[in-house]
């Protein structure tokens, strides 16, 4: 049971209605319980920033520059937003004169690095590092999926070769949406809620906002890669599946099964095969099914370093 914090919630009430009030910017369109789970989490990350540690604030920027980027937030919206977060914070948590310097300090710092990678997302140099280093922050919380996508890109890549088709580097982006999942839903370590699964279920569409303006061709690619051909796919349920998307499906599968989890120890390759080979036509188009099994011999040693992650 989580323990009820009533300065916390209080402060994230205040936060919310500040951010609620900035009324020429894009927080007053925002639904207030929106606002307060935006503000529950900036409130932790500052906390901790003030506590020594920055880099869940540094990812929290990081992830707001990217989000807020796509929804008509400029530079100064987000500046004013800090501003609201420092007035609400005399008023409640940081009353005493040395904590409230070590926010002032952590908050210009914040500041800083938004600009910062506000500037560089306007490059597409810059946009490509932001979510390749998202990738690495959103797979060093869950340490049996490390190097999750850079072994799905991999994988992915092997088996379009064997069918002559592009898949980009949509292996690597494909799980960049779940920074969008909140972190206790994506590090549990027992079974989801209905609730929790249909968050979870929206990373591919949070995915698809993430790389659109990157590569347009892999991100329908991450959009579809949980799509089956019989239809019982998320998050559109289309059953005609472009096969670059079922090549980095049956990958992902393929290398979760293969991969230590919190709730089970890795499977043998074999086993991991046949259990691609018994949803041929279902969850798999028979042609990427194919395609996999050609390139065992070929990747042969690097799936068994999978197996024994």
């Amino acid at each position: 049971m989580i323990e009820f914090d009533p300065e916390r919630e209080r402060f994230i009430a205040l936060f919310a209605t500040k951010l609620k009030e900035l009324r020429k910017t894009p927080y007053a369109q925002r639904d207030i319980r929106e606002l307060e789970r935006f503000a529950g989490r900036c409130l932790d990350a500052v906390k901790q920033a003030v506590d020594g540690d920055r880099a869940k604030l540094e990812r929290f920027v990081q992830e707001s520059a990217l989000n807020r980027g796509k929804e008509g937030f400029k530079a100064w919206h987000v500046m004013q937003g800090f501003d609201a977060f420092r007035d609400t914070a005399k008023m409640v948590r940081w009353s005493d004169c040395e904590s409230f310097v070590k926010l002032d300090d952590v908050l210009h710092w914040a500041t800083n690095t938004y600009v910062r990678v506000y500037e560089e997302l306007l490059t597409e140099r810059g946009l490509v590092r932001m979510v390749e280093s998202l990738t690495l922050a959103l797979e060093a919380k869950e340490k049996y999926t490390s190097s999750h996508s850079q072994s799905v890109q991999k994988i992915s890549e092997n088996i379009a070769g064997v069918l002559g088709v592009d898949i980009g580097l949509a292996g690597l982006f494909h799980d960049i949406g779940k920074i969008n999942v909140p972190d206790s839903v994506l590090t549990k370590a027992g079974p989801l809620t209905e609730e929790e699964w249909a968050l979870v279920k929206q990373h591919p569409y949070h995915s698809f906002r993430i790389v659109s303006p990157i590569y347009p061709e892999a991100a329908s690619i991450v959009l579809r890669h949980h799509e089956r051909p019989d239809g019982r796919g998320y998050p559109l349920g289309e059953t005609v599946i472009p096969v670059e998307a079922n090549v980095v499906s049956a990958a992902d599968t393929l290398h979760a099964i293969c991969s230590n989890r919190s709730y089970r120890q890795h499977q043998k390759l074999d086993f991991a095969l046949e259990q691609i080979r018994e949803k041929k036509g279902t969850q798999f188009l028979p042609e990427v099914v194919t395609a996999l099994e050609k390139t065992y011999g070929d990747m042969a040693g690097f799936l068994t370093e999978l197996s024994a992650e």
